[in-house]
């Protein structure tokens, strides 16, 4: 199998984090996950959870949590310590059939973006690592939509 792999490296970001989100897309009609951290300026950070965006097989379910800037400054922290900018333009996107598409994605109010993407296999580790973080970081608030969403 063919991979196409391309990444532009970045020094790290400057300012204060304003966006971040990790994604997981399945194939075709099995819908998109995603969380994102919002925090533009002069506005209360929120925390967004969407879980079977345009899914054929699952209700969506969609909710907004308050945020506050102690999180904003954790999750930027944890960014910076595991280096995630380095995987700016990190991009596998392999000729396969089935699988999901992998991304995160992050906003400074420096104007800075870091964007890394993937679907298919032999992913770089650090990847792998970044995107587990972040999810790790946004489970709380996806477990209380998920909560809610058993609840009804």
């Amino acid at each position: 199998m063919a991979s196409l792999f391309s990444c532009a490296w970045a020094g790290k970001p400057g300012g204060k984090l304003v966006y971040c989100s990790y994604s997981a897309t399945g194939v075709a009609g099995m819908g998109k996950n995603y969380c994102e951290l919002v925090a533009d300026p002069g506005t209360d950070p929120r925390i967004v959870v969407v879980l079977n965006h345009d899914c054929r097989f699952a209700p969506e379910s969609r909710a907004e949590f308050p945020a506050c800037a102690a999180d904003v400054k954790d999750l930027q922290e944890k960014l910076e310590k595991a280096q995630v900018y380095e995987l700016n333009g990190y991009n596998v996107d392999e000729s396969i059939t089935g699988g999901t598409i992998y991304r995160i994605y992050m906003e400074y109010d420096s104007g800075e973006k870091i964007n890394a993407r993937w679907y298919g296999h032999d992913i770089k580790p650090e990847a792998l690592a970044a995107y587990s973080l972040i999810e790790k970081w946004f489970a709380p608030w996806r477990s209380r939509l998920e909560e809610q969403a058993q609840d009804i």
